[in-house]
């Protein structure tokens, strides 16, 4: 049985602990982004929305939902999202589940909590990272509405997509009659190409030879 609490400024020791057991645990550690004390304990606050997954006594997962409002970081600034529209953004930030309770499916029960408790704010557009390295990760966010729209270099030069979705609606539906493109996950000069010419991911897909592919169609920022 697992159950999903919001997190609080009381909760960062646990956050630190839980962020640190995860990264140890990674083969390729390049894929997770740890965050510092001061960016956990400001989202813990007011500056976004946490939760943890209990199960039993124990905190098996977290999700951190981040609100830049006014601050430098914001991830819409490698967008052309208007100015006027940054201070109605919120990343899609850090969620992270214990190994051992991998495959239970709560990286999608703190989205769908998340997303609901967005619908009562001024958040209307989501904005995230993940490493082309970490399908997982990709697909994670595909599953929650999110479509990456071109790649960046954030976190000291790490690559990374750059997702989108518009927090209260989603993406509509692509017009109908076009082709879907695939690209590998690791071809980043083709991921690149088909990013500056208006495609976007829509889902990942395995291939036993050719390993993972992200699969994408043309289709404009909403805001654009």
């Amino acid at each position: 049985m697992f159950d999903i609490r919001p997190l609080g400024p009381g909760d960062l020791d646990l956050v630190l602990d839980l962020q640190e057991r995860i990264r140890s645990s990674l083969a390729d550690q390049d894929i997770f982004q740890p965050s510092t004390p001061e960016f956990i304990a400001y989202c813990l606050t007011d500056g976004g929305n946490c939760y943890g997954v209990t199960h039993g006594s124990r905190t098996v997962a977290y999700r951190m939902v981040y609100f830049p409002r006014e601050r430098d970081f914001n991830l819409a600034k490698d967008t052309s999202l208007p100015p006027s529209e940054h201070t109605r953004v919120g990343h899609w930030d850090t969620i992270a589940v214990l190994p051992e309770w991998r495959g239970h499916g709560l990286a999608r029960l703190m989205n769908t909590r998340a997303l609901a408790d967005l619908a009562d704010s001024d958040i209307r557009h989501l904005f995230a990272t993940s490493s082309p390295k970490n399908p997982h990760g990709v697909r994670s966010l595909l599953e929650a509405g999110f479509r990456p729209v071109e790649l960046v270099r954030k976190f000291g030069g790490k690559l990374r997509f750059l997702f989108y979705r518009p927090a209260l609606t989603g993406w509509t539906t692509a017009p109908a009659g076009g082709t879907d493109r695939v690209v590998d996950l690791s071809d980043i000069t083709a991921l690149e190409d088909a990013f500056h010419d208006g495609w976007t991911g829509i889902r990942v897909i395995r291939d036993e030879r050719e390993g993972a592919q992200l699969v994408m169609r043309r289709q404009a920022l909403p805001f654009v």
